[in-house]
């Protein structure tokens, strides 16, 4: 397909939920993401993208191209902010779908009131073998659900939650960077625990995908979407993929923004 401005998708690894407010106006929220090479795509009139309502960060995705199409930026830094203004015009939400859709690739982030820090993570042979050629991501063909209504709602119920997956996701940062591939399974495993903590994440379909495999957890908000599966081997991959036969397979993009022109630097 043309295009004129394509932004990439991600997936968050870690620390989902801790990118807003009011997490973020007292904690500092740590986050772990990377994007992905599925996309939303302006081609000069319309948007386009395959992957609406799975968890996939696409709303973020969207005002993304927004702030580049509308607004006229080409700064990383500032097309991340102003695309997270357009969000909360629609939605109390946090940074996270934002900064993956910008600036591409594996990262560790920290957001604190408005402001944001990047850790990029290399993409080194032994992460991406365990992060992409070891993974798939399953849709539950059920959108998943809008996470605010909950979590803010509830947020002195949530807040402990909160606390448990940033301190994860900051563990998740250092064992990427050790290349340490069986701790970041466990890590997953850790993350999927506390999320499901939440009473509108988990549901008897997700429950039943992450428990065939060796990690995973559910993609954005849960109570639908996508989930993210992770195995140790490729027989175990196989195995899964004989009884599961609708997968998608992705690969660990590591550019952001992007007009027809090239990247947005």
């Amino acid at each position: 397909m043309d295009w004129k401005v394509r932004v990439p998708l991600r997936v968050d690894l870690s620390g989902g939920w801790t990118d807003a407010a009011p997490f973020t106006e007292q904690h500092v929220g740590a986050l772990v993401n990377f994007a992905i090479d599925k996309f939303q795509i302006y081609n000069g009139r319309e948007m386009s993208c395959d992957w609406l309502g799975m968890g996939l960060g696409t709303s973020g995705a969207y005002n993304v191209i927004k702030a580049v199409v509308e607004d006229g930026l080409n700064d990383l830094g500032k097309i991340l902010i102003r695309a997270y203004e357009r969000e909360l015009q629609e939605n109390i939400c946090g940074m996270q779908d934002m900064a993956a859709s910008t600036y591409g690739g594996l990262n560790y982030w920290e957001f604190y009131q408005e402001q944001f820090y990047r850790t990029p993570i290399p993409v080194t042979e032994e992460v991406r073998t365990g992060l992409q050629d070891l993974a798939v991501l399953v849709n539950t063909g059920k959108s998943r659900s809008p996470r605010h209504y909950f979590v803010y709602a509830n947020y002195p119920y949530v807040e402990p939650i909160l606390v448990k997956l940033s301190e994860i996701a900051t563990r998740m940062r250092d064992e990427l960077l050790s290349e340490n591939m069986p701790r970041v399974r466990q890590l997953v495993k850790d993350t999927w625990y506390w999320q499901n903590r939440i009473p509108t994440v988990g549901t008897p379909e997700i429950e039943r995908l992450i428990n065939m495999a060796d990690a995973g957890k559910v993609c954005g908000a849960g109570g639908g979407g996508c989930v993210l599966l992770l195995f140790e081997n490729e027989k175990r991959l196989e195995a899964f993929k004989e009884k599961q036969k609708e997968v998608i397979l992705f690969k660990i993009w590591e550019k952001g923004v992007e007009t027809s022109e090239g990247e947005i630097q």
